[in-house]
C-alpha cells in the first residue's frame, strides 16, 4: 500500500509492514546502523586517545614536579589530551552520513564511507543504471505472415506478465498503451539473465534474447539474424519471441542515457580513476552504443551474474578498489563482493537495497562522485 493511498470502493487494502518494518523505518534504521558502524580512521584514533591519555597525565605530572605550578600542569594536560581526536573523527563521520541521507544518499557505514575515497576501479550495469531503465518497445518484427505484429506483443507480454525486469515492464507497458489482449499464462518461469519461460494453452512461450533460443534448440532463421544486426546496430535491445518452437518475432526495445552520466564518468576519469567498465548481460553492440555515448572504452557484454562476480574478483586481484554501480537483482553478488557496492535506488530490488552499501534514492548519477 502507498502512503497516503485512498481506499475507494472494491477489495480491501492491507498495509503489508508497518513502523519498523516499512521502507521508511528501515532507512532510519539503517542510518542508525551506519552511524554505530566505526570507520578504520575512528578506530586508529580511538587506540591513539587510550594511548595518549597516560602520556598526557604523565607530561602534566613532569610539568607539576619541575615547576611546582599547577596551572602550568594542567595547561600542559588541557594541551597534550588527544580527546579532540576522539571526538571529532567520529562526529565527522556521522554528520557525513547524515548529510548523505538528508540529500538522498543512504550509506550503510562509515566503513563504506572511507572505503569509496579509496576506489581505482567502478563498474557500471547499463539498464537502470546509466540509462534511465525507462525503456521503451520502438520496434516490432513479425517472422512468420500468420502473426501481426499486435500478436507478437499480446504473446510476448503475457510471458512476461508477471516479470519484474525493466525490459519485460516496458513490452507489458505497450500492450496497455495499445488496449491490446494478452492471453494468461498457465505457469512462468525466469531464466536468470536471458528471459522468460512460460506455457500457454499447453504449448511453450520463450520471451527474451537470442542465447534463451539458443539454449532450448529454436534456431534462428537468417532473415532473424539480419534483424538482431539491425536492430543492435541502432542501440536496440533485442528480445525475441518463440511459440512452441517457432520463432514467431522480435521486438526492439530502447533506454535513454541517464542525464549527467556523461559528466560523471568525465569527472571520476579526472578524480583519477583508472578503470571504467561498463557490464552487462546485454549484447555488444547495444552496450558498444550506450559506452561510445559516455567515452567509456571497457564494455563487457553478454555478462551473466557468475561473469559479473568473476570480473570483481579480477580487478581486486590486480589491485584495485572496486565500486560497483548497479541496481538489479543479478547486480547483487557482484554488489556484496566488491569493496563498495553503490545501488541506483530509484529501481533497485529490495536484494540490491539490502546488499548494497551505499543507495542512491534519487534518479540523478551525482551522488557517485
Amino acid at each position: 500500500m502507498r502512503v497516503s493511498s485512498v481506499r475507494g470502493a472494491g477489495a480491501l487494502v492491507g498495509a503489508d509492514s508497518v513502523g519498523a518494518d516499512a521502507t521508511v523505518g528501515r532507512i532510519i534504521s539503517r542510518v542508525e546502523e551506519a552511524q554505530s558502524d566505526r570507520a578504520p580512521i575512528q578506530t586508529v584514533a580511538t587506540r591513539f586517545t587510550q594511548r595518549f591519555v597516560p602520556v598526557s597525565f604523565a607530561l602534566a605530572a613532569v610539568t607539576y614536579v619541575v615547576t611546582r605550578d599547577a596551572r602550568r600542569a594542567m595547561t600542559m594536560l588541557l594541551i597534550a589530551c588527544p580527546c579532540a581526536a576522539g571526538l571529532a573523527t567520529p562526529t565527522a563521520i556521522s554528520a557525513a552520513i547524515g548529510n548523505g541521507a538528508r540529500r538522498g544518499t543512504l550509506i550503510k557505514g562509515g566503513t563504506h564511507l572511507e572505503g569509496i575515497g579509496r576506489v581505482t576501479a567502478v563498474v557500471f550495469d547499463k539498464t537502470g543504471t546509466l540509462t534511465f531503465g525507462r525503456p521503451l518497445v520502438t520496434s516490432v518484427v513479425t517472422l512468420n505472415e500468420k502473426v501481426t505484429a499486435d500478436e507478437v506483443l499480446s504473446l510476448a507480454a503475457s510471458g512476461e506478465l508477471h516479470a519484474r525486469h525493466p525490459l519485460a515492464q516496458a513490452i507489458v507497458a505497450r500492450t496497455e498503451e495499445q488496449h491490446l489482449h494478452v492471453p494468461i499464462h498457465q505457469a512462468c518461469e525466469v531464466v536468470l539473465g536471458m528471459g522468460m519461460r512460460a506455457e500457454l494453452d499447453g504449448t511453450r512461450l520463450l520471451v527474451g534474447s537470442p542465447a534463451l533460443l539458443r539454449q532450448h534448440g529454436v534456431a534462428l532463421t537468417e532473415d532473424a539474424r539480419d534483424w538482431t544486426e539491425r536492430l543492435r546496430a541502432g542501440g536496440e535491445t533485442v528480445i525475441c519471441l518463440a511459440h512452441d518452437k517457432d520463432l514467431i518475432g522480435m521486438l526492439g526495445v530502447s533506454d535513454a542515457v541517464r542525464a549527467g552520466a556523461e559528466t560523471v564518468i568525465q569527472q571520476l576519469r579526472d578524480l583519477g580513476v583508472s578503470r571504467l567498465i561498463l557490464l552487462t548481460g546485454d549484447a555488444p553492440e547495444t552496450a558498444q552504443v550506450v559506452a561510445d555515448t559516455l567515452g567509456i572504452t571497457e564494455v563487457h557484454a553478454h555478462a551473466l551474474p557468475e561473469a559479473k562476480l568473476q570480473l570483481i574478483r579480477d580487478l581486486q586481484a590486480e589491485g584495485h578498489t572496486v565500486a560497483m554501480v548497479g541496481d538489479g537483482t543479478n547486480d547483487a553478488p557482484a554488489l556484496a563482493l566488491a569493496d563498495v557496492g553503490i545501488t541506483m535506488g530509484e529501481h533497485s530490488s529490495h536484494v540490491t537495497l539490502e546488499t548494497a552499501d551505499i543507495a542512491l534514492a534519487g534518479g540523478s548519477m551525482n551522488p557517485v562522485l
